[in-house]
């Protein structure tokens, strides 16, 4: 093999070993995003393409890195370096480094704003649908006010019914409880009503869950919602993880309620 075609082999592996890490660095951001930020932008057969072209990536620079060493070490074997006269240039690495830079950036602004993106159009999703079944269903709505207001244990058999009714009205619909206010003394207390066990004992009891809310956020709106104010749907969500949750108050003839509509979603896609 010739000296030129052996020096030219040698650089185009240099050039496209280059490339082949430039790739695994950036996988390796995206990786250190995602796993940073518990959050996962991709559906999962997105997720296993990656993965699949990630350990792709390791066996090409595997195969690049061997050729490359293979021709140099040729080269070294036909010719003196003294007659190479080589001499470092520093332009091409720099053009090398802002490219690396530019790129990283890019990518974790696709990461981290279309798992934003992500999240709010799957928030607009289920709100949209949630109005839709609450809009059609008011008379359910008033009647759960009104059981809630008598508060007896055959009523709450009959709210778990219902709300397992509005909760199967949309395929896209997630988890549903209702979340309404009792007193502990003097106290506020929340409750939390996301199914109903029919005791067999006489006398029948139902025995209320706690609501357990979060400090400067829901806990201040439920509080404000239940002392008699006028609240806005609040719409909430982690970025950090998959959680989303959805909080409609509905304020009835006899008392106040929430309906609270939660999820995890598992995967996602970049932009929707």
């Amino acid at each position: 093999m010739q000296l030129e075609t052996k020096a030219q082999i040698a650089r185009a592996t240099l050039s496209l070993l280059t490339v082949v890490v430039s790739l695994f660095l950036l996988g390796v951001l995206v990786l250190v995003l995602c796993a940073g930020f518990q959050i996962n932008p991709f559906r999962e057969t997105t997720t296993s393409f990656l993965v699949a072209a990630f350990v792709g990536i390791i066996g090409v620079a595997a195969v690049l890195v061997l050729l490359n060493v293979a021709t140099n070490l040729s080269l070294i074997a036909d010719v003196k370096i003294t007659e190479l006269k080589i001499e470092p240039q520093r332009g091409p690495l720099r053009r090398w480094l802002i490219g690396f830079v530019v790129a990283a950036v890019a990518v974790a602004g696709l990461v981290l704003g279309g798992t934003y993106l992500s999240k709010e159009r799957y928030l607009g999703v289920v709100r949209t649908q949630a109005d839709e079944v609450l809009q059609a269903n008011k008379s359910l709505l008033d009647e759960i006010s009104r059981l809630l207001a008598s508060g007896q244990p055959e009523d709450y058999k009959r709210i778990g019914e219902i709300r397992n009714f509005l909760q199967s009205q949309r395929s896209g619909l997630p988890q549903l409880s209702i979340v309404y206010s009792g007193k502990f003394g003097d106290k506020l207390a929340l409750y939390r009503f996301n199914d109903y066990y029919y005791y067999q004992q006489q006398p029948r009891t139902y025995e209320p869950s706690y609501f357990r809310c979060t400090k400067n956020l829901d806990c201040d709106y439920l509080t404000r919602f239940f002392s008699g104010e006028k609240v806005d749907v609040l719409q909430k969500y982690s970025f950090r993880n998959d959680q989303f949750y959805i909080y409609i108050p509905y304020t009835g003839r006899e008392t106040r309620f929430v309906l609270l509509f939660e999820s995890t979603n598992s995967y996602g896609k970049v932009g929707s």
